[in-house]
């Protein structure tokens, strides 16, 4: 069953032995070696914060979605609004909420109309269905909006979830951009190096296999979701350890983090506290030096 957050479970529809004696050594034997021969020990420091930063720069960059050259990294300009299908509707709704509270306290918002249009739709898929890899394919309405490159990226995924969202190219305003017709940037840009574009992310879809959620709680589902949705992401590369732990690992890690971390949180969180226009690498090194500044923190507390 798919247990509950904070409230217990809600239904789911769905010694060594002792040490041997040592042999003494004849008067005239040498001494024994305290390692194997050709074995060396190193040892190494841990890293500077400026090291550390490198490496969670370098993570963050293989789990976002990478934007076109000279655009800015893609996000919702608006309150979202998520809706759950595929669940019993206590477990839905408990769901949606997680989100819309992880979506305020990051600085994205939530639509708290009842009625508002879903622009985060979160899909769990029966067994009928069949398997991940017979969802979509390349001909798949839901996925005729996508770049080609986007639609392999989706189609390709592994693992029991398939995650994509809408964008729509803007002006530096944040307006519909018109083909042939300048803008005038006034103020201008803080950096040259920034894109004279946005891209909003104008709805996100999200389909998990209901088998793979079996055992694991509603906040770490929902809490996983708000990542694959509010920022363009996908689960670490190669399904080995990472440098860092994340909700993204949910369906890859024998031991998931309960919740969003940290790393997470700061991930979305100076996305949507950098301009609408932020390049790409700008983005980066906030979203590096924010995690290292928090496990900084942690570490003194301690």
């Amino acid at each position: 069953m798919i247990k509950g957050m904070w409230f217990g479970v809600i239904p789911l529809a769905i010694t060594l032995a002792g040490t041997s004696a040592a042999l003494a050594a004849p008067p005239d034997a040498p001494a024994a070696e305290s390692s194997p021969a050709g074995t060396t020990i190193i040892v190494r420091p841990p890293a500077t914060e400026s090291e550390r930063r490198q490496e969670l720069r370098e993570f963050t960059k293989q789990i976002v979605r990478p934007p076109r050259m000279h655009h800015p990294i893609a996000r919702f300009f608006f309150p979202v609004c998520p809706q759950v299908r595929g669940l019993a509707p206590a477990d839905a709704e408990a769901i949606a909420e997680r989100i819309r509270q992880n979506a305020r306290a990051l600085g994205v918002g939530a639509n708290d109309d009842p009625k508002c249009t879903p622009t985060i739709l979160i899909a769990f898929m029966s067994p009928a269905a069949g398997p991940p890899e017979k969802w979509l394919s390349d001909e798949s309405p839901q996925l005729a909006h996508l770049a080609a490159r986007e639609r392999e990226r989706v189609l390709s995924e592994a693992g029991p979830v398939r995650a994509w969202n809408r964008v729509e190219v803007r002006d530096f305003y944040g307006q519909p951009q018109v083909i042939g017709e300048m803008t005038r940037i006034d103020p201008p840009p803080k950096s040259k190096t920034d894109p004279l574009i946005t891209i909003e992310i104008t709805g996100a879809t999200v389909l998990v296999a209901r088998e793979a959620a079996e055992g694991l709680t509603l906040a770490q589902l929902a809490d996983y979701v708000t990542m694959r949705t509010l920022i363009g992401t996908g689960a670490p590369p190669d399904g080995g350890p990472t440098p860092v732990q994340t909700i993204l690992s949910l369906f890859e890690d024998a031991d998931p983090p309960i919740e969003m971390t940290a790393f997470d949180k700061a991930l979305v969180a100076e996305l949507y506290n950098a301009s609408q226009n932020s390049s790409a690498r700008r983005v980066y090194n906030d979203i590096a030096a924010a995690a290292v500044r928090s496990e900084v923190k942690t570490s003194r507390e301690e």
